[in-house]
């Protein structure tokens, strides 16, 4: 909300206006992002800066801003709706990227005499002139994307989040890492729902997530319901967020509603029964339809015996079926119907599921009709209740000697030759003197020793690795062991890993 542009509707029950209008993203070489201000006026001065990402509401508010600053207009956005992540692929190894995450208001046309041009948040970051970071702000951020380590075996997400852990929901989980080095080993997470209102007429309210690690156990948050959706996410937590789907509409699941047991080939369509305006209800519940050899059953109105019977298996009770004898043949036959009733206060009832008993699909197939043990199963889409819940372990990032052991030839060393200097070095803003200069060696192992020698077997430098499975890189100055700057000419390095390997390879400084 922005208090300069006063009231909503000039209401002031209503707060200051909200002139939020989307996010962009920035990525920039330098922490200034001088280099991506490219966006000029019509004399030819920078006046904004290009994303490689933008997302905006889907308000109509839309292209350029009709304002603008002397002919340069800021991009208002596509109507594309807004989105909560974005994965960037087009980075080069060893480079440092400067991030920020930018939101902007629509602006206001009609303001004032010459109205205001859409405005966007500030980005800070500030290095000191040797390179160092001194700030980052918190919509910054400072990224060197690298290789891995040798044998790397990313974090993992173990358990089912595909079906509830326990409860009667048939939404999903969806659960993403977003920091891999930020995984815990052996952390227990358990998802939890609430509802409002009793069985059936319930509605999902909340979630919250709980987390056990080292036997102690945390609530890290509550979200409402208003946050369950395939579109929204929860907070950032231990390295992941997750976004929980919800089936608000009850209905039957085709792919898990058919026979279970049997050989029977005649076809069953389960539909809403919709025959009566205030009996008829779509019910939560699945249910199993068993047929026996003799009769079990006398259904309510129409008082049929019947041979099968019905369990719900959502609350493990047997539940009354009727027939709707369309040939009045008192009996269950080939084009009746058989409806599942659910018992409410008192005597009432609801009808809930409507079976279609007919003829198998296909012509000219004869009628297998069910034996006693066949079992039909019908399955419904239901909203989380409470206690419902998920739980899942996670499994951090490790590394395997054995692979890493295979994947020893792939160590390199970039850029090699090395002819002068590198993309990825800093800029030099001193007055003097040579800057950054820089190679890395790649894929190697977690932990190992390189060694640098010169081709008469002169030891130049040594370099200790001891990292994390998620960054297989280590960088040399081109300085030595004596402080002196590395002569031109070719190396050789040696690379040992303790129990994984040996590893010997050469490299070139050309100046």
């Amino acid at each position: 909300r922005d208090p300069f542009l006063g009231y909503q509707n000039n209401d002031p029950t209503q707060g200051y206006k909200k002139d939020f209008e989307g996010y962009l993203i920035y990525r920039s070489q330098e922490p200034e992002f001088n280099d991506i201000k490219i966006v000029t006026d019509s004399k030819g001065e920078p006046k904004f800066w290009k994303p490689i990402a933008q997302f905006d509401l889907a308000d109509g508010i839309k292209g350029p801003d009709p304002i603008g600053i002397n002919g340069a207009r800021f991009w208002r956005g596509s109507d594309s709706g807004l989105q909560h992540s974005f994965i960037d692929e087009d980075v080069t190894n060893g480079v440092k990227y400067f991030y920020a995450l930018v939101s902007y208001d629509m602006g206001d046309p009609n303001f004032g005499t010459q109205g205001l041009v859409p405005s966007e948040c500030t980005k800070i970051i500030t290095e000191d002139f040797s390179g160092v970071l001194k700030f980052v702000d918190y919509n910054c951020a400072v990224v060197t994307p690298n290789a891995s380590a040798a044998g790397y075996l990313p974090p993992e997400i173990a358990g089912d989040v595909d079906t509830l852990t326990s409860g009667i929901g048939t939404g999903k989980l969806n659960v993403s890492i977003l920091d891999p080095s930020a995984i815990k080993e052996g952390s227990i997470y358990k998802v939890e729902f609430g509802s409002t209102g009793t069985f059936p007429d319930y509605f999902t309210n909340s979630y919250k997530v709980i987390s056990t690690y080292n036997n102690v156990a945390d609530t890290l948050f509550t979200l409402p319901q208003t946050e369950i959706g395939s579109n929204k996410f929860s907070p950032p937590f231990d390295g992941m967020t997750m976004s929980v789907i919800n089936d608000t509409s009850i209905s039957i699941i085709p792919a898990q509603t058919g026979w279970l047991i049997g050989q029977s080939n005649l076809t069953m369509i389960v539909t809403k029964d919709v025959s009566s305006p205030v009996k008829s209800k779509a019910w939560p519940s699945d249910y199993h339809i068993i047929w026996y050899d003799h009769e079990v059953a006398t259904t309510p109105f129409f008082k049929i015996k019947v041979n099968f019977k019905a369990v719900n298996l959502t609350t493990q009770d047997t539940v009354e079926t009727e027939v709707f004898d369309k040939d009045g043949s008192k009996s269950l036959t080939i084009g009746d119907d058989i409806v599942v009733i659910e018992r409410v206060a008192g005597n009432d009832f609801r009808l809930t599921w409507r079976i279609s008993y007919l003829q198998p699909a296909g012509i000219g197939y004869q009628p297998k009709y069910p034996q006693p043990g066949d079992v039909y199963q019908i399955n419904t889409k239901k909203q989380f209740a409470s206690g419902d819940y998920f739980q899942f372990v996670t499994k951090s990032a490790t590394v395997d000697k054995l692979l890493a052991k295979s994947q020893m030839k792939d160590i390199d060393v970039v850029p090699n030759p090395y002819i002068a200097q590198a993309r990825w070095e800093k800029r030099n803003l001193n007055a003097t003197g040579r800057g950054e200069r820089r190679i890395d060696f790649i894929h190697l192992p977690a932990t190992c020793t390189v060694r640098i020698f010169t081709v008469n077997g002169n030891l130049v430098k040594t370099l200790e690795k001891d990292g994390g499975p998620e960054d297989g890189t280590i960088s040399w100055n081109l300085v030595t062991e004596d402080g002196m700057d590395a002569a031109f000419g070719l190396y050789i390095y040696h690379v040992k890993a303790p129990g994984v390997g040996e590893h010997i390879g050469k490299f070139a400084l050309i100046k």
